[in-house]
């Protein structure tokens, strides 16, 4: 018991001498450690983004590729009515 009293001290007063040592330490690890955190977080944001640029991109140049195709297929089909008629 008494040994745990004497440990148990010890730490007290250990953590008291250890604990402004490690926060003046770690401080500027998180700091470092935090800024590369939203650096990752924007540069993943900026990546999706272009991503999805890019997918809405190709859908719209599909649907006006299809739209220019049906309009060629009617102004053929025209063409070759005016030419059977004349």
């Amino acid at each position: 018991m008494l040994r745990r009293v004497i440990v148990g001290s010890a730490l007290i007063v250990a953590s008291t001498a250890i604990i402004p040592v490690a926060r003046k330490t770690l401080r500027p690890v998180l700091y470092d450690l935090s800024k590369q955190m939203k650096y990752f977080v924007v540069s993943a944001k900026e990546e999706l983004e272009d991503i999805v640029a890019e997918v809405k991109f190709e859908r719209m140049q599909k649907q006006l590729d299809r739209e220019l195709s049906i309009d060629s297929f009617d102004y053929q089909e025209q063409n070759q009515e005016q030419s059977m008629f004349s």
